[in-house]
């Protein structure tokens, strides 16, 4: 559960789950009476956020919202799911126009794994017959397109 009033008195624990791992800080005030946010490794941090940036190896963190205050069920933490992200498939990609003549343009086709020679600006098919169109060649990679009816 996200800490909601920041103005915590020395003493005070906070708790955290991360990687299913339990983790603990205690508010301390130093010599000149700010105060520290203390892990349990003795680690001192000026903020919530710096001490919830270490026991997470690092990276940027919310410190009141990662923590919660004990006795509160403490939030359960996790890095965010990396997603994948799909790229249309293009059956026909241009490749640089060494030796070629003004208005020449020599594209690669991925069916065929043959590079040909061409003046129009987007080819229709290769030599080979792959279209640019056909839905069993331009769907994602390894997974074939569904049937017409």
């Amino acid at each position: 559960m996200a800490i909601e009033d920041r103005d915590l008195p020395v003493g005070t624990r906070l708790v955290a789950n991360y990687k299913k791992a339990r983790y603990v800080c205690s508010i301390e005030a130093d010599e000149g009476g700010k105060l520290a946010f203390v892990l349990e490794d003795g680690k001192r941090y000026k903020s919530p956020s710096s001490a919830a940036s270490a026991v997470m190896g690092g990276s940027a963190a919310n410190g009141w919202k990662f923590w919660s205050l004990e006795g509160d069920a403490p939030a359960q933490v996790s890095k965010p799911a990396k997603t994948k992200k799909s790229k249309a498939f293009k059956l026909f990609r241009n490749l640089p126009p060494n030796g070629l003549e003004e208005g020449q343009r020599r594209i690669w086709c991925q069916a065929c794994q043959k590079s040909f020679i061409t003046t129009e600006a987007e080819p229709e098919a290769c030599p080979e017959g792959h279209r640019a169109d056909d839905p069993e060649l331009t769907s994602s990679v390894g997974t074939p397109a569904p049937e017409q009816e």
